[in-house]
C-alpha cells in the first residue's frame, strides 16, 4: 500500500501541473480574442467610414467631372465629407443619374 502512495504523489504532480498550465494558456488565449475583437470592431468602423467618404467622393466626381479632368489641386476645400449616412441614398441616385445620361450620350 504504501509503495502505492509513492507513485500517486508524483502522478498527481506532474498531472496538476500540466491542469495549470492549460489554464494559463486559456485565459491568454481568451485575452488574445477579446483584444482581436475590439481591434476587429474599430477596424470595421474605420471601413464602414471609408465606404462613406468613397461615395461622397463618387457623387462630387459625378456632379463635377469637369473639376477632375481639368487637374485643379487647390480645390480641395469644396470636398466635404459626411460622417453620416443621410446622403448615401441621394449620392448613389445622382450617380446612376449621371452614368445613365453618360451612357446614352455615346
Amino acid at each position: 500500500m504504501s509503495a502505492w502512495i509513492w507513485v500517486l504523489i508524483p502522478l498527481v504532480a506532474i498531472i496538476g501541473g500540466y491542469i495549470i498550465d492549460y489554464q494559463k494558456n486559456k485565459l491568454k488565449w481568451q485575452n488574445q480574442t477579446s483584444s482581436n475583437e475590439s481591434e476587429l470592431e474599430e477596424l470595421r468602423g474605420m471601413v464602414n467610414q471609408m465606404a462613406r467618404r468613397i461615395e461622397n467622393l463618387e457623387a462630387i466626381a459625378a456632379n463635377e467631372p469637369s473639376d477632375f479632368s481639368s487637374a485643379r489641386k487647390n480645390d480641395f476645400h469644396k470636398i466635404e465629407i459626411d460622417p453620416y449616412e443621410s446622403h448615401a441614398e441621394e449620392n448613389r441616385k445622382n450617380v446612376e443619374q449621371m452614368a445613365k445620361k453618360q451612357g446614352n450620350k455615346s
